[in-house]
């Protein structure tokens, strides 16, 4: 399946990670994965960047070059900020997508590339689109399937699992995770940065066996003391412990502000569905 793809999420939710893996699930893993940072490339070089050149098109041109739109030929084309695009980008970029080639610069042979545009954002397309910003054509080209990254902030449950990750991807040797004291305060954080911030962190964590938040002036709100364990208690899983953490700290918010869900989501920093949904499968009543 090779429709386009839009990504949206605030900037360090992931999103290049997650095209990767469409990439990788797709029937085009054997070929290229070509991420373009659009908001690097400047309007003066977008055409031999993204088309190529011939030798000699231009002063400079010692040799033939090709563009993002050749290495990305038999798979998949990543336009990250794809809303920094010009006007006149887009036009470009269009006739590539609607099938009709493209030209290199300073050559004569038309080119017709076969691959798959996932392109990602911090913006609404929509409103570019309003605004004047973006062409509607090139706009209903590239957002066929929207996918939305959810900021780590609304999806705290999963820290857990991406701690777990990180130290096994991280090269670092095997360690114990954070927990204790060092999880609660991981969990109570705001993360602004989403999860590039948590990845520093915990990278941060395995080099030096201390948690801090250098990456911004924030501090995470002070996590709630622990009741202490009751004799014979037995070891819990890190889920499980999570789990426990989350349906006992919520319960406390909960309580000491009348049950006013609208308001605890705003404290907890979760919209109100995320709240209900945690009360929901947390068991909490």
């Amino acid at each position: 399946m090779d429709a386009a793809v839009v990504i949206y999420g605030e900037s360090g939710t992931g999103k290049e990670l997650a095209a990767r893996h469409i990439h990788r699930l797709s029937p085009r893993s054997g070929g290229r994965f070509v991420p373009v940072n659009c908001g690097a490339v400047p309007e003066a070089i977008f055409e031999s960047e993204f088309f190529g050149y011939k030798k000699g098109a231009f002063s400079g041109a010692e040799k033939n070059t090709e563009g993002y739109l050749d290495v990305a030929d038999g798979g998949t084309l990543f336009l990250d900020e794809v809303g920094e695009i010009s006007l006149s980008g887009q036009v470009k970029l269009l006739r590539v997508i609607d099938g009709r080639g493209y030209t290199p610069v300073g050559g004569r042979r038309e080119k017709h590339p076969n691959l798959r545009i996932i392109a990602a954002t911090n913006k609404d397309l929509k409103k570019l689109v309003e605004n004047g910003d973006m062409r509607e054509d090139f706009f209903f080209r590239i957002h066929v399937f929207p996918i939305t990254m959810p900021p780590l902030r609304d999806r705290k449950e999963d820290i857990p699992i991406l701690i777990d990750w990180l130290i096994r991807s991280s090269g670092f040797p095997a360690a114990p995770p954070p927990g204790g004291d060092a999880l609660r305060r991981l969990l109570a954080y705001d993360w602004p940065g989403n999860v590039r911030e948590l990845q520093n962190i915990i990278h941060r964590y395995m080099s030096t066996r201390n948690l801090d938040f250098l990456s911004t002036n924030d501090r995470p709100a002070p996590a709630p003391a622990e009741d202490p364990p009751t004799p014979g208690q037995e070891a819990q899983t890190l889920r499980a412990a999570v789990h426990e953490f989350e349906r006992r700290y919520i319960r406390r918010i909960l309580d000491r502000h009348h049950w006013h869900r609208a308001k605890v989501a705003k404290i907890l920093g979760v919209d109100r569905r995320t709240l209900l949904r945690k009360i929901r499968t947390l068991g909490i009543d």
